[in-house]
């Protein structure tokens, strides 16, 4: 919430989010950020609500094979599934194209093929397009193997009203899709920055002044420390995947470790705006105003000064 305030009052300043497609991006990835910390408060209520109903209706200590999980197949984790769905989608994806983004500005800056503003708003449309078609389906058909399979009903993942890839060959390829294409775009993010990085370490006169060398830097430092968060997040689920289809017999759900690394994909959503945070005050602060280049393809606002 915070940090989505915090790209609102950009528009005050020059840059601005309907004129800038580095903060509109991020404005987008701040907003999937916000969509992931809706899903951790809807479990949080959802918890604490089904917590009383559970004991009013089979008592403090019940037998529980008797009793019938309501809360999986209620209206309230179904949008908590599609929730955490579009979430997932939106980090991964705009996480890729803002560091696309910052890659070509600054290891390409007199490129054709800069993300403009008309671009921009293409991208984030598709994006969000794309995160509902896969959500909506996969969060109507989990609840579907939620009411027809008892074992779906109790297992992990539908306590926290995810995705569970046992209820058809959508949903499977969806989670699958998830997993390695998250993975796989979050590493090609974080080389993305190193290249920047080092791009910007060797350059002396490509920037106007010290001060701006100094800003652009700490930039994408920032940004990058936003994928590294998202590549800490995947990795530990990558391996217990990968390690459930090389042993024989061995199932990630039955490990006590399983919940918190479930849990752990959606930690950026506490993590980032703070970062993110950081970022729009650095950008706005007076101390760290950079002055126009003149290169007319960034002198119009964008993070990148380079000539």
């Amino acid at each position: 919430i915070f940090a989505t305030k915090t790209f609102f009052s950009l528009n005050q300043s020059r840059f601005s989010i309907s004129h800038n497609p580095s903060i509109f991006l991020l404005f987008n990835l701040t907003l999937g950020d916000f969509i992931s910390s809706l899903y951790l408060l809807t479990l949080a209520i959802g918890d604490s609500v089904y917590t009383n109903y559970y004991q009013q209706l089979y008592g403090s200590h019940p037998n529980h094979s008797t009793i019938r999980n309501d809360w999986v197949i209620s209206p309230t984790c179904t949008l908590a599934r599609i929730l955490s769905q579009i979430a997932l989608l939106i980090s991964i994806l705009l996480t890729f194209m803002v560091a696309l983004d910052r890659f070509i500005l600054v290891v390409f800056p007199r490129s054709r093929h800069k993300i403009t503003m008309k671009r921009a708003r293409i991208i984030t449309t598709v994006c969000w397009l794309l995160a509902l078609i896969l959500a909506i389906p996969v969060g109507l058909l989990s609840l579907q193997g939620a009411m027809t399979q008892s074992s779906v009903r109790f297992n992990i993942l539908g306590q926290f009203c995810n995705i569970d890839s046992s209820t058809s060959a959508f949903v499977l390829v969806v989670a699958y899709l998830d997993l390695f294409l998250g993975f796989g775009l979050h590493v090609t993010s974080m080389i993305l920055y190193i290249i920047i990085y080092r791009k910007l370490k060797r350059s002396k006169q490509k920037f106007r002044t010290i001060s701006s060398n100094r800003t652009e830097k700490r930039v994408s430092i920032i940004l990058a420390a936003v994928v590294l968060t998202n590549v800490s997040t995947y990795l530990p689920i990558t391996l217990f995947t990968i390690l459930g289809q090389v042993i024989p017999g061995y199932d990630a759900d039955d490990t006590e470790l399983f919940p918190s690394i479930v849990l752990l994909l959606y930690v950026n959503a506490v993590v980032n705006p703070i970062l993110l945070i950081s970022l729009s005050a650095k950008i706005t602060s007076p101390r760290s105003q950079i002055g126009p280049s003149t290169d007319s393809t960034t002198s119009k606002g964008r993070l990148n000064m380079t000539q």
